[in-house]
């Protein structure tokens, strides 16, 4: 039986990282590959049982659960209103068995440089009054401040094959065991942020 369990982790393991990163493919949410090609999986051999560990770049958690902005009206504008993009989801990052009840921007913005870089790999352009283009750092300082006030719309593109492949085990494995899921978050590839 525990090797039945072994392999159905495995199994679950696979499910969740190639249906993760077919989402991100598909939702044009790859922009660098970093995240893309961080995401992995394993199952660990324990004395008392097996631990799955997932691996992904950090900011793959908020792009999943979606992040509050700080105040939406930041953003209004004369012509729109600022809205709350961040809201209460059933990712496996967030709530009650999550690493937090909900992720939200308090004081710290968004890094300016990875909107810059994104900015420019996707080539938005932002017209000033006068005509002329704004630059890629303008650009990114104003997604900075819109982010920071909106939030991020969460994308689960993370949890849904994670919970599309965890209801998919067979009703043995989940009757006869308790599966403990350790989340490991690769910030970088010498630190591991794990929560047990």
């Amino acid at each position: 039986m525990l090797k039945d369990l072994q392999r159905a982790l495995q199994l679950l393991g696979r499910e969740t990282v190639r249906g993760a990163r077919d989402n991100l493919k598909r939702e044009k949410n790859n922009t660098s590959g970093n995240l893309l090609n961080s995401l992995k999986s394993r199952v660990i051999d324990r004395k008392d049982g097996y631990d799955l560990e997932f691996w992904m770049e950090e900011y793959g958690m908020f792009l999943d659960a979606g992040v509050y902005g700080s105040d939406p009206s930041l953003a209004n504008t004369k012509k729109s209103k600022g809205k709350q993009k961040g809201r209460d989801t059933r990712s496996v990052f967030t709530g009650a068995d999550g690493i937090a009840e909900r992720f939200s921007y308090k004081s710290k913005r968004p890094p300016m440089q990875s909107l810059m870089t994104w900015a420019e790999k996707n080539n938005i352009k932002l017209k000033r009054k006068n005509g002329s283009v704004a630059s890629y750092t303008s650009v990114a300082y104003w997604l900075q401040n819109r982010i920071f006030a909106q939030g991020i719309s969460p994308t689960l593109f993370f949890t849904n094959p994670f919970l599309k492949a965890y209801n998919n085990l067979p009703e043995e494995i989940l009757k006869e065991f308790d599966i403990y899921i350790n989340t490991v978050i690769q910030e970088d590839q010498n630190q591991d942020i794990t929560k047990n």
